[in-house]
C-alpha cells in the first residue's frame, strides 16, 4: 500500500477524522487489519473525472475483540473518493455508516 500513497497522504475516516502522512496510515492500516479480519472492498461502479476517483460498492469483514476472531460478518454500503497526484493515491475518503464497527454483543452462557 505504501508505494501507491504519496508522502504527504490523506486518509479521511467515516467519521470524519484525518490522519495525514504516508508512513503513520501504515500503521494505521495494520492496527485496522487486525480489528477487523477479513477486511474487504468491492466496487460496484467507478466514476472519474480529472485526478478524483468516486468508488461506489461494499464494505465487509469480521470482528477481532480482545484476540479471539468472532464467527459474525459484518457488511456496509460505502463509498470512497480518492485524488490521484503524480500516479500515487494523495487522499482517501470513506463514506458509510459506522454502525457496524462496534460487534454484537455476545449472549453469556448461564
Amino acid at each position: 500500500m505504501r508505494a501507491v500513497m504519496t508522502d504527504d497522504h490523506t486518509f479521511t475516516d467515516a467519521l470524519g477524522k484525518s490522519f495525514s502522512g504516508a508512513e503513520a496510515m501504515i500503521a494505521g492500516w495494520k492496527q485496522f487489519f487486525d480489528a477487523y479480519p477479513g477486511y474487504t472492498i468491492q466496487f460496484d461502479e467507478a466514476v472519474v473525472e480529472g485526478f478524483r476517483v468516486a468508488l461506489f460498492g461494499r464494505a465487509s469483514g469480521m470482528w477481532k475483540v480482545a484476540d479471539p476472531l468472532r464467527s459474525e460478518t459484518w457488511s456496509v454500503p460505502a463509498a470512497w473518493l480518492a485524488e490521484i497526484e503524480g500516479g500515487k493515491v494523495k487522499s482517501w475518503t470513506v463514506y458509510c455508516d459506522t454502525g457496524w464497527a462496534k460487534p454484537p454483543v455476545q449472549e453469556k452462557a448461564e
